[in-house]
């Protein structure tokens, strides 16, 4: 529309001053420029002629900015749409982000929210943009802990809300913990985690050992729990124990925790010399073996350990031996802080 306004005026200024020189001079004239001969035609038509060539290089001029501008324009265009593709990602936790924006107008935002993680408060429900809203839709109903078509946003199994999704379902029973653990690398190690927790209540021994490199120390006093238990009860050797026992970092106090949980149903004999094998090869451990001697009242053999410990060592079990020699008489797991 501006192109042809343009036009239009250049139009009349030319046939103004065409019509002003010819009114002052009517005549012809003919020249030679440039080693080019150039004909008879009227002094209007030459003075007209700059004013024509003028006007097709201002088009020529505007044509090319157009163009840089239509291709800058196209830029931010497109770094528009990646920021927005650059939010979404930021809303649903996704973790490999590194958009390539050409504009310097999105380059530093767009660093910024490619390193970082939206957590928009509740009140938000929209901002007008369709993929931001179907982003911000999902992170409610997973919190809410509805069922959603998650597939097609297209998101990898580390992703936070794919994760808690995935626990959602697993909550609901829509997946099972075989399912899960059949598929870690469909799932992740969060997912696979807690249904490990509920899978070793209830799974075989040689089932739960396939995935050993899962058991946290909660699931490991739940599995320790069923051993001669009379629901979903299990038979383990000692080395079998001593083996799971290696895949985690147990300290003193965790130690206690296992022969406590042993306890329940665990045959006192195997207990005792589960503790006496696995306190020779681990110094925290000893603590545990401590803890079930005098859990189970053997009452001088733990006396016999400590009479072979330095001074400064098992000060808590020492202090509870010296209490049993004086007749104050405690159950060791009261004495420990613990629940009888």
């Amino acid at each position: 529309m501006q192109l042809k306004r343009y036009t239009i005026a250049s139009l009349i200024l030319m046939i103004l001053v065409a019509a002003a020189v010819y009114s002052i001079d009517n005549g012809s004239i003919s020249f030679d420029l440039l080693g080019m001969h150039f004909p008879n035609l009227p002094v209007a038509f030459w003075v007209v002629v700059p004013l024509l060539i003028m006007y097709f290089a201002s088009l020529l001029h505007m044509g090319v900015y157009a163009l840089m501008g239509n291709f800058k324009l196209r830029r931010l265009s497109k770094d528009h749409d990646k920021m927005i593709d650059a939010l979404r990602d930021s809303l649903l936790g996704v973790h490999d982000r590194n958009y390539v924006y050409k504009s310097d107008a999105y380059k530093l935002m767009g660093k910024l929210v490619d390193h970082a993680l939206i957590l928009p408060y509740e009140t938000l429900r929209s901002v007008g943009n369709e993929k931001i809203d179907e982003a911000l839709e999902l992170m409610r109903d997973v919190k809410e802990k509805k069922k959603v078509d998650i597939k097609r946003f297209h998101l990898a199994a580390n992703t936070s809300i794919v994760i808690q999704n995935n626990l959602n379902r697993f909550e609901r029973g829509e997946i099972d913990a075989d399912s899960i653990l059949s598929r870690p690398d469909s799932y992740g190690d969060i997912v696979c985690a807690k249904a490990y927790e509920s899978y070793v209540k209830t799974a075989s021994v040689g089932a739960v050992m396939k995935f050993k490199h899962l058991f946290t120390k909660a699931s490991l006093i739940d599995f320790v729990q069923r051993i001669n238990a009379g629901e979903n009860g299990i038979q383990i050797t000692n080395e079998e124990l001593a083996a799971i026992f290696g895949t985690l970092k147990l300290e003193r106090n965790d130690w206690i925790d296992l022969s406590e949980a042993m306890a329940k149903n665990m045959l006192p004999e195997q207990r005792i010399r589960l503790f006496e094998m696995l306190s020779e090869n681990c110094d925290d451990a000893m603590e545990g073996y401590l803890y079930t001697l005098y859990d189970l009242q053997m009452i001088d053999t733990a006396n016999e350990i400590l009479n072979n410990t330095a001074h400064s060592d098992y000060q808590i079990f020492k202090a509870y031996r010296d209490l049993k020699r004086a007749n104050k008489h405690y159950d060791i797991a009261i004495f420990l802080h613990r629940s009888c």
